[in-house]
């Protein structure tokens, strides 16, 4: 069969289809270049992200709240009931508080061995008006020296110290009546001289109370039947230690 024949001038007529160029209108899209990827289509984009976030922490708020309106209750394993505790120092008032160090001596190893640092009070009885020296060690509240101030102590100036002072007395601080020597010492030479001061008129006062001469007494003047009289007032000014220093640190814990 013979072939067609071509039109020539019809495909010379026939324009050439355009080439793309980069940013003109195509047929692809309008005159913007991009067309299809307008800033709505961002926007879209974006606002459907903020929303997500937005309810992301719509979601955790409400997990908050939740939690914060929880009421549960928990019942400890162990019930500890309070109990009231008594010092022995209610009835009484403290002429003279001060920090302290206290030591006593030890005759079996000839030295000092320190009690405990703390604070040392003079307390007066508000009914017999006597006045006793109470000295507990810190933090644990122990107690380190418990007597009466005898009219007839004197307190000397502990060699090439002047804030340390030393003295002899019946003493109860350990459950029974014993006499001990003790040595007490402050911070500065103005805390040893109120002390000395405020000791010194607590004896004056006993010595008026128990008819005793607050004077150094003579060894052999019958001074020490009269401080084993007083040992036995003594007794009935004993202080128990704290219900607080006696528990076990286990009771504390639960």
């Amino acid at each position: 069969m013979a072939e067609p024949a071509v039109d020539s001038k019809a495909e010379e007529q026939q324009p050439a289809a355009p080439a793309l160029v980069f940013g003109s209108g195509t047929a692809t899209g309008s005159a913007g270049g991009f067309a299809g990827f307008t800033g709505t289509g961002f926007s879209a984009v974006t606002s459907t992200s903020d929303g997500g976030a937005a309810a992301a922490e719509g979601e955790e708020d409400d997990g908050a709240a939740a939690e914060e309106e929880c009421q549960a209750e928990y019942k400890p394993v162990v019930q500890l009931e309070e109990v009231e505790t008594s010092t022995g120092e209610e009835d009484e008032e403290a002429l003279s508080e001060l920090k302290c160090k206290l030591y006593r001596f030890e005759a079996a190893g000839n030295e000092w061995k320190e009690r405990g640092l703390g604070v040392v009070k003079l307390l007066q009885h508000k009914a017999n008006k006597k006045i006793r020296l109470l000295m507990r060690q810190e933090k644990t509240l122990k107690i380190r020296a418990n007597h009466i101030v005898m009219p007839s102590s004197k307190l000397q100036e502990h060699t090439g110290s002047d804030k340390a002072w030393v003295w002899s007395a019946v003493d109860y601080a350990d459950g029974e009546h014993r006499v001990e020597l003790f040595c007490i010492r402050f911070g500065s030479p103005e805390k040893a001289q109120e002390f000395k001061k405020k000791f010194e008129e607590a004896a004056e006062s006993n010595s008026q109370i128990i008819n005793m001469a607050a004077v150094p007494a003579a060894a052999g003047d019958g001074s020490a039947d009269a401080a084993d009289a007083l040992a036995d007032e003594l007794g009935k000014a004993k202080v128990e230690e704290t219900a607080a220093a006696e528990q076990p640190e286990t009771e504390e814990k639960a």
